[in-house]
C-alpha cells in the first residue's frame, strides 16, 4: 500500500509520541500511553481485587475461606445424621428388637428385629442368633438368616412356653419372658415381653346366671312371666392381687375349648354346645362371639330385648327349669390346646336360687286383703 508523501505509518501512534517527547517524566508518558491504549484500571478483576485489598468494600479472602469451611462442616454433620437415620453405623452392625406380637393362627411369637448397617458395608447377611428367656433362664435359642434391615421372625410357643408370666412366681410377682438377638458379635438389649401377650394358660373358670322376666297380661302367673336365664362363662388367669377378695380374673388369649352346663341338685339339666376359642375369637355350632375381659355370652333358644333395646339370648325356662324352685349353678370345663396347660373344671363362684313357681302361684288377694310377698332370686 502506498502512503502519502511525508506521512509515517506510526504518525499519531505510540512510537511517534515517544520520539516527540520534549517534556515530562517517563512515568507521565507511560500513564498517558496506558490511558490511550484503554487498559482497564477500574472495572476488571485485578482492579477490583486491588481496590478491595486497599480498603474498598467487598469480601475478605480470609472470611471466604472460613465460610467455605463452615459450609463443609454443616454438610458433613447433615450427612452423618442422614446415615444414622438410615440405620448406618461407623463400626459393626447394630441390632435391636423393636417389637413383639402373637400370630394367633399359627400360635407363634413374632419378633421384629432392626439391624443398623455399617456405613461401608452392604445389607446384612449371615445367621442371626435369637434367645428367649423366662425370668433368668434361657428356654430357647435358634438362628435365622438375616437379609434385611427390618424383618419379622417367628418362634412357635411350643418351642419355649413355660407357663404364665403375671403373678407366676411363688411370691406373686411376675416371671417375665424376654428376647434378645446377636449378629456378627453385636448384641441387642434384652426386650421384655408383656404378660398380656405371653400368658396362655387358663387357671380359673366361672359362670353367671341372670333371670329374664317380663310383665304379661296373665292372671295365672300374677302378670309376671319368668322366661328363662341368660348365661355367660368366664375363663382366665386368677389375678394375684385382687383374687383374695373379688375372684377377679385376668384376660388370657389362648387356644382352648369350653364346655358348660346348668346344674341343679347335683345333676346337669342343660348343656351348651362346645365352644372353641382361638386367641379371643370364639365359635360354636351355629354361633360365634368374642371373649371380652375373660367372659363370653352363651346363646340359648330364647331371645328378647333389654331396656336399651339390645338383643338378649337366653335359655328358655322349659329347657332347663325342673318345675322346682331351688339353686341353679353353672359348671365350666376348659380343655387347653397343647402346650398351654392342663384341663380346668370349676363351678360358678355363686349360684342363684329362683322362686318362679312360688311367685307365679302366690296369693295376691288373701281374705284379709294382704298379698303374699314376691321373692326375688337370691344367691346360693
Amino acid at each position: 500500500m502506498l502512503l502519502p508523501k511525508g506521512k509515517s505509518i506510526m504518525s499519531g501512534g505510540l512510537l511517534e509520541k515517544a520520539k516527540n517527547q520534549d517534556t515530562g517524566s517517563a512515568t507521565d508518558e507511560v500513564e498517558a500511553v496506558v490511558e490511550e491504549v484503554g487498559v482497564a484500571t477500574d472495572g476488571g478483576l485485578l482492579g477490583r481485587a486491588n481496590a478491595q485489598s486497599a480498603g474498598g468494600e467487598g469480601m475478605d479472602p480470609a472470611m471466604i475461606k472460613k465460610g467455605v469451611a463452615g459450609s463443609l462442616a454443616v454438610l458433613l454433620v447433615l450427612f452423618i445424621g442422614y446415615q444414622f437415620v438410615m440405620g448406618f453405623t461407623f463400626g459393626g452392625y447394630s441390632i435391636s428388637v423393636s417389637d413383639v406380637e402373637v400370630d394367633e393362627d399359627d400360635n407363634n411369637l413374632r419378633v421384629q428385629v432392626f439391624i443398623g448397617t455399617p456405613m461401608f458395608k452392604s445389607s446384612p447377611s449371615g445367621d442371626m442368633s435369637m434367645t428367649i428367656s423366662y425370668g433368668s433362664d434361657d428356654v430357647w435359642t435358634g438362628s435365622f438368616a438375616a437379609d434385611s434391615k427390618l424383618s419379622w421372625y417367628e418362634v412357635s410357643f411350643s418351642d419355649f412356653y413355660q407357663g404364665n408370666s403375671r403373678g407366676a412366681s411363688s411370691d406373686g410377682s411376675d416371671i417375665v419372658y424376654s428376647v434378645s438377638v446377636t449378629l456378627e458379635g453385636s448384641d441387642s438389649e434384652s426386650y421384655p415381653i408383656s404378660g398380656e401377650i405371653s400368658d396362655r394358660t387358663i387357671d380359673s373358670v366361672d359362670g353367671e346366671l341372670s333371670q329374664i322376666t317380663q310383665a304379661c297380661d296373665c292372671d295365672e302367673k300374677n302378670d309376671l312371666d319368668h322366661l328363662g336365664v341368660a348365661v355367660r362363662v368366664g375363663a382366665g388367669a386368677l389375678d394375684p392381687v385382687q383374687s383374695n377378695t373379688t375372684n377377679l380374673m385376668m384376660h388370657v388369649d389362648s387356644d382352648y375349648t369350653i364346655t358348660a352346663s346348668i346344674i341343679h341338685d347335683g345333676s346337669s339339666v342343660y348343656s351348651f354346645p362346645t365352644v372353641s376359642v382361638d386367641g379371643a375369637s370364639a365359635s360354636w355350632d351355629g354361633g360365634s362371639g368374642i371373649v371380652e375381659n375373660s367372659w363370653i355370652e352363651l346363646e340359648g333358644e330364647g331371645s328378647s330385648s333389654n331396656a336399651f333395646g339390645e338383643a338378649i339370648s337366653f335359655v328358655n325356662r322349659d329347657d332347663f327349669y325342673q318345675g322346682d324352685d331351688g339353686c341353679y349353678i353353672v359348671e365350666v370345663t376348659v380343655i387347653h390346646s397343647s402346650p398351654f396347660g392342663d384341663d380346668v373344671t370349676g363351678t360358678s363362684s355363686q349360684g342363684w336360687k329362683f322362686f318362679w313357681e312360688y311367685n307365679e302361684s302366690r296369693d295376691t288377694d288373701n281374705e284379709d286383703g294382704s298379698t303374699d310377698p314376691y321373692k326375688p332370686a337370691e344367691s346360693c
